[in-house]
């Protein structure tokens, strides 16, 4: 007869703890890289909802004359749409004056990015410089877009930047 009638049992009991051991660590690894694949694609969605309203913004104000066409001579309650262009990306000065002197807040309710700051810039290679809006920090999530217009006469680029402080 044997000394120690129960040592397999024993052993079986090592052999499942370890193998419960084994497999909380594979779950928890696992489970971070499916957290950490969320998360990624959670900000990749936010960049990509930043650009989608970046392009549309930025695209509005130069490609469309605005709604009213003549909206820059009428009271801002009669406004539903901006655009600063004479034709597609032909920029009208008087309707770039207007929007740069239009309330800033107002700007981006008519824009449609009232739950976002914006900055936007013109520039070309006389020297002709308008802007308006807030620059992004290093710190805020930020999508900026640049687009090649006709501004005074001259080959101008437009900056837009959208962000979320």
């Amino acid at each position: 007869m044997s000394k120690f009638p129960n040592t397999k049992g024993q052993a079986l009991m090592i052999d499942l703890a370890f193998a419960v051991f084994i497999f909380t660590l594979l779950f928890a690894f696992l489970y971070g890289q499916w957290q950490q694949n969320i998360s990624s694609s959670l900000s990749e969605q936010a960049f990509v909802e930043l650009e989608t309203r970046a392009s549309r913004a930025v695209d509005s104000l130069i490609a469309s004359k605005g709604i009213p066409q003549d909206w820059h001579l009428l009271p801002l309650q009669d406004v539903n749409s901006l655009g600063l262009a004479k034709k597609k990306r032909v920029l009208s000065m008087e309707k770039v004056s207007a929007f740069a002197v239009l309330d800033y807040n107002a700007s981006k309710a008519l824009l449609k990015l009232s739950d976002l700051d914006f900055y936007f810039r013109i520039e070309n290679s006389k020297g002709d410089l308008v802007s308006k809006g807030v620059i992004p920090d290093s710190n805020s999530e930020s999508v900026s877009l640049l687009r090649i217009v006709d501004y005074n006469g001259v080959e101008s680029v437009v900056e837009f930047a959208v962000f979320r402080r």
